[in-house]
Order: structure tokens, then C-alpha cells, then sequence
């Protein structure tokens, strides 16, 4: 999960012919959901307000099949740690973040506007910071995704841009753990800005 996995994601899809690549950039905030836990141990308890990270993430992608109207394609996103107090009964008990990386696929729709849906795959890495004692866990999970936005057609390259909504499709709902909580208070949905050149 970390920085030095980008290149081994990006290195074979910037190889394709470049008329078929993308190369963005995503800024984003997720939302997770708060939490009230009666018990468990080395975490504390009480009402865990939602988590809200604001981050950002590097994506790659290529096409498989233009068909001048429509285009799939693969996607490889790395985001890096996204962080956000953890507040318990109002108190800031220390700091909760996520990061991850993806591999997914996407269908866009070129009209006056571009439509776009997608899937990805997240490996997630989640981590607590409680009085200094760092714990994490991970967790894979599909993501479903959709965004609207436009391009600018140019000779060599097309710079595009787009607004980008994603959710969780599953979630934890156990808190009998603390891998479990820390699960429960993942983000489960994402607003994004997505921007980037096509080329």
C-alpha cells in the first residue's frame, strides 16, 4: 500500500500507444458514518463522530474499445493517506486514516457532456492513532462509481474534467473488535473533482 506500488500499477499501461492513455488527477472527500460502542477493548467508547477525510489520488487508465460514441476502458488509482481526527463524546482521542489502491473499469458516453460509470476494486488500508498507539487493517471491497463532466478536444492532447460520486458496496456493521470498528468507520461514500489529459 504504499507509494512505491504507483509505478508498478502505471509503468505498463503508460507503455500502451499513447492515443489510448489517460493520466489524472482526483481530489476528493469521503464520508464515512459515526458509530456508538458500549465496549471493546483498547479503543475508547462512547458516540465516534462520522468520519470525513479530504485527500486526493493519482490515476492511470487506458482504453480496451473506442467506439467513437462510448469507450471502456482499465483504471490503476493509488491514494495516498487521507486523515481525520477521531472524536469520541466530543473529545479528539486521536486520528483515524485511509488510503488505498485500485484497479478498475469504466464505460464513458461522449456527448455535449460526458457521462461516465465505472467499478473499482480497493484494497483498503485503515489506521487508528489512539494515545499514540498506531493500529491498521485492511479490507477489500468493490466500489461502483458515476460522473459527469466534459473535455477539449485538441490535436494532441485532451485535457477532461469531472465530477465523481463512488460508494462502498458492502460495509461493516460489527463493532465487536477493534479491526471491526476501525471497518465500521471506513468511508463509504466519495465526492470527487477528477481532472486530467487523455493522449
Amino acid at each position: 500500500m504504499r507509494a512505491r506500488l504507483l509505478p508498478a500499477l502505471l509503468v505498463p499501461m503508460l507503455a500502451l500507444p499513447a492515443s489510448s492513455a489517460e493520466l489524472g488527477l482526483l481530489l476528493d472527500k469521503q464520508f464515512g458514518k459515526a458509530q456508538t460502542v458500549a465496549a471493546i477493548g483498547g479503543m475508547p467508547v462512547g458516540k465516534f463522530d462520522a468520519i470525513q477525510p479530504a485527500g486526493f489520488g493519482i490515476r492511470a487508465g487506458f482504453s480496451v474499445l473506442d467506439l467513437k460514441v462510448a469507450e471502456l476502458g482499465l483504471t490503476a488509482t493509488y491514494h495516498p493517506k487521507a486523515e481525520e481526527d477521531l472524536v469520541v463524546q466530543n473529545v479528539k482521542a486521536g486520528k483515524y486514516s485511509s488510503e488505498y489502491i485500485a484497479l478498475g473499469a469504466q464505460v464513458d458516453w461522449k456527448f455535449l457532456v460526458n457521462l461516465h460509470a465505472g467499478v473499482d476494486l480497493r484494497r483498503e488500508k485503515l489506521t487508528t492513532d489512539v494515545a499514540g498507539v498506531e493500529d491498521s487493517n485492511t479490507v477489500t471491497r468493490p466500489w461502483i462509481k458515476a460522473g459527469i463532466g466534459f473535455s477539449v478536444p485538441t490535436p494532441l492532447v485532451s485535457p477532461f474534467f469531472r465530477l465523481e460520486v463512488a460508494e462502498a458496496t458492502t460495509k461493516e456493521d460489527k463493532k465487536d473488535s477493534a479491526d471491526n470498528l476501525r471497518k465500521a468507520l471506513a468511508p463509504e461514500y466519495q465526492i470527487g473533482l477528477y481532472g486530467g489529459i487523455r493522449f
